[in-house]
């Protein structure tokens, strides 16, 4: 088996489904190479499913499950359909009938009906393989079409993937979970994922950390990925995606793999798994210690791949192994024109848990003042033009509930002489965004240091809570 630290960049290596409706006829096919097989659990039940010997409801519906089964071998969607309905209306809570209607309804191009049983079958049953595996299937189809990209709204999301089966909202915070994946959304938009199988009681605390810094502005966060063996992050460059880019940044740590594995263990099994997949590669040990290992490798273009260059760091943490990579595809080029890449693998520092906390607050921090910057310069813009049109109403909406009302065509009125010798780079020069007490706020500062004025957040949105008209009010 692929090394789990290589199979992180298969999306770089190995084609991804393009479309919906293709990837779901290949998940039929492969499917039905699971109900056909003779030793399969899709057509040879687990132990909570017998069909001999059963009186009643349960005989009922294991004779409904066979007939299904055997329509289904033959394509007979529609009897198979039929037959299996059956079998889980006599047997709701059966795992096994709701994958092989799962199965049916795929075969009968009914993908949201068949999604809807692979989901009830995993929560049923999280060991059923089989489920299991075609649940996994429709879902990297779906990533494949970047549903799961960080940023979606959650419209977007919803609408592709229908009604969830566990919601819990939090107000800005809100978590759908679909089978045993929970996604979850902060301010209406796609944060992160968690396979939620197999995680530990008390949750997964990490110890410790890697902290590192991507150039400003240049790299987002795109993918976002949590399980109880591994997290997951990957950035990419502005105006790139997951299933499409030209440089990605990845940071990966591995649960627990410390306990009996050192980062030279790792290295090596990346670097044999390298070799066993591709005719030629390269590859290069930068630095290394048993904890710390600074390596690149590459692999030239083909039939089969593009080319591509990586420079990978590990560092053993406490309990954890941590990854961070940098990757370009393409021709391959010089090393030393991966030395921005390089640089910020080798400046990055692993931290204590604490330490990390307090690393990242900070540096979220100063990326939403950076882009609340942006977006008040533009939101102060467009009151310009309100102040110019006497659009009070359309005005007020702008700031807090509390203070609406001292909004007023005669203030426009006085305010509007004034415009045309405001600067709103000068009015809003930086951001200054503080919590205290649950309440998040933003000063506005100008050129000259002082506030313009103070932003509240209420339920992921900005308002002004003073009326900066005022300065301007004779």
């Amino acid at each position: 088996m692929m090394n789990p630290v290589y199979m992180q960049n298969y999306r770089c290596l190995m084609p991804r489904w393009i479309s919906f409706a293709s990837g779901i006829a290949l998940l039929i096919v492969f499917s039905f190479s699971i109900a056909n097989a003779e030793d399969s659990p899709a057509s040879k039940p687990k132990g909570k499913v017998v069909l001999e010997n059963l009186d009643g409801e349960k005989n009922k519906a294991g004779q409904s499950y066979k007939i299904g089964i055997d329509a289904i071998k033959l394509k007979q969607w529609d009897n198979a359909i039929s037959q299996l309905e059956q079998a889980v209306k006599a047997s709701p809570q059966n795992s096994v009938y709701h994958h092989a209607l799962g199965i049916a309804y795929m075969g009968s191009k009914q993908p949201n009906a068949g999604w809807f049983h692979f989901r009830k079958a995993v929560r049923l049953d999280p060991d059923n393989v089989t489920a299991t595996v075609d649940f996994m299937k429709t879902w990297r189809l779906l990533d494949a079409q970047g549903v799961f990209n960080v940023g979606n709204s959650l419209k977007q999301v919803a609408q592709t993937l229908g009604k969830p089966d566990q919601v819990d909202d939090r107000e800005t915070r809100l978590r759908l979970v679909y089978g045993f994946m929970s996604l979850n959304f902060f301010n209406g938009k796609l944060l992160s994922i968690l396979d939620m199988r197999n995680l530990p009681e008390n949750g997964l605390r990490a110890a410790d950390g890697m902290a590192f810094v991507l150039p400003e502005n240049e790299w987002v966060v795109a993918y976002r990925v949590l399980s109880a063996k591994q997290g997951n992050t990957e950035y990419v460059k502005q105006g790139e995606t997951v299933q499409s880019w030209t440089e990605l940044f990845s940071s990966q740590r591995f649960i627990n793999a410390a306990q009996n594995k050192t980062a030279v263990d790792v290295m090596n099994g990346i670097r044999k798994s390298l070799e066993a997949r591709f005719e030629t590669v390269t590859f290069h040990v930068l630095d290394q210690s048993d904890q710390d290992v600074l390596f690149a490798w590459s692999i030239q273009q083909n039939d089969r791949h593009t080319a591509q260059q990586e420079i990978v760091r590990l560092v053993q943490g406490k309990n954890d192994i941590h990854r961070l990579a940098y990757t370009r595809k393409g021709e391959l080029q010089e090393p030393d024109s991966l030395e921005s890449g390089t640089e910020i693998l080798k400046q990055a520092k692993l931290l204590s848990a604490e330490k990390l906390r307090s690393h990242l607050a900070k540096q979220q921090r100063e990326i939403r003042q950076v882009q609340l910057l942006k977006d008040s310069r533009k939101i102060l813009e467009k009151q310009f033009g309100l102040i110019r049109n006497k659009e009070t109403q359309a005005l007020q909406r702008f700031f807090s509930e509390n203070v609406r009302d001292k909004v007023t065509l005669e203030m426009i009125e006085q305010v509007r002489p004034h415009l045309a010798n405001l600067s709103i780079d000068e009015l809003i020069d930086r951001v200054e965004i503080s919590s205290r007490n649950g309440t998040v706020k933003a000063q506005l500062i100008n050129k000259q240091g002082e506030t313009f004025t103070t932003l509240v957040q209420t339920k992921g949105r900005w308002f002004a809570e003073t009326v900066w008209l005022e300065d301007f009010v004779k």
